[in-house]
C-alpha cells in the first residue's frame, strides 16, 4: 500500500489534547462528531473496551482534517470496563455477551453508516480499536455497503474471522497476537477480488493499546508509531475511497 496525498498533511500527536470535535446524539446514543459533515466519506469508530479518550478523539480528528467526516458512537453507554475487570471472568463474560457483543453494538453501526450515508456519505469505511476491533470486524462479515475497515491493535481476532469479511481489511496488531495466524488470514484474503487492497502490518515494539487510553503520548517513541499507525489508516482509506 503505497502512501497517500493525505500521510503528508497528519500532524504529530499530542499527550494533552483537546477536542475539536462536538458532542451529540444519534437516538439514545451519545456519540462523537468531527470533520466535514456532508463529505462524500465516512468513517464510523468503534472505540476500544476501556472508554471515549482524548487520544481516540485526536485520531478521528485527524482524520475528520483529511477531509472525512467522523462519528464515534458511546456504545458502552458510559459504562465502559475497567482495568480491574480484566482478571474478573464473571465481569468480562458479561462484558462479551451483552454491551461488547456484536448483537448489541449491530443496531448502532446501522444507524451510526446510515446517518453517515444521509449527510452525504458516498462511502463509509470503519475503525475499531481493541476489543472494538473484533467489532468492526465482524461488521465486515455481516453488514453490506462498507468500503473496507481498519483494526488497530484487535483483540480475540481469530482465523475463522478471516474467510467471512467481505470488504478490504487493514490490520494492525500488537506483539502479543498470534502473528502467525493473521499472516495465514492475510493468505486468503489475497485470493479475494479484493485481496490487492489489504494490508498486514505488526506493531512488535510497542504495548497493547499504544493507540488508545493506554498509550502514552508523552513518550517520543510511542508518538511515532501511533502517527505511523494513522499514516497506514490514512493511506488505506485514501486508495478506498478517493477524493
Amino acid at each position: 500500500m503505497s502512501s497517500s496525498g493525505s500521510s503528508s498533511k497528519i500532524p504529530p500527536v499530542v499527550a494533552n489534547y483537546t477536542a475539536k470535535g462536538e458532542r451529540g446524539k444519534l437516538g439514545d446514543i451519545d456519540c462523537y462528531f468531527t470533520g466535514k459533515k456532508g463529505s462524500k466519506r465516512g468513517i464510523f469508530v468503534n472505540y476500544d473496551a476501556f472508554r471515549y479518550h482524548p487520544n481516540v478523539f485526536q485520531i478521528c480528528d485527524i482524520l475528520g482534517s483529511l477531509g472525512y467526516y467522523v462519528v464515534a458512537p458511546d456504545l458502552f453507554r458510559g459504562e465502559p470496563l475497567t482495568m480491574d475487570d480484566l482478571g474478573n471472568p464473571v465481569a468480562m463474560g458479561k462484558f462479551m455477551q451483552n454491551s461488547g457483543s456484536w448483537n448489541t453494538s449491530k443496531p448502532n453501526y446501522v444507524q451510526g453508516i446510515e446517518y453517515l450515508r444521509n449527510s452525504g456519505a458516498t462511502s463509509v469505511g470503519v475503525i475499531g480499536f481493541c476489543w472494538g476491533g473484533k467489532v468492526a470486524l465482524t461488521s465486515l462479515q455481516e453488514l453490506d455497503g462498507i468500503v473496507g475497515g481498519a483494526i488497530i491493535h484487535p483483540a480475540r481476532v481469530t482465523s475463522d474471522d478471516f474467510a467471512k469479511i467481505n470488504a478490504p481489511l487493514l490490520a494492525l496488531p500488537y506483539n502479543d497476537v498470534d502473528l502467525e495466524m493473521f499472516k495465514k488470514g492475510y493468505e486468503e484474503l489475497g485470493t479475494r477480488p479484493f485481496g490487492a487492497k489489504c494490508c498486514l502490518e505488526s506493531f512488535v515494539d510497542v504495548v497493547y493499546g499504544f493507540c488508545g487510553p493506554r498509550g502514552d503520548w508523552s513518550d517520543p517513541a510511542i508518538a511515532k508509531r501511533v502517527n505511523d499507525a494513522i499514516q497506514l489508516v490514512a493511506a488505506f482509506f485514501d486508495d478506498l475511497m478517493p477524493n
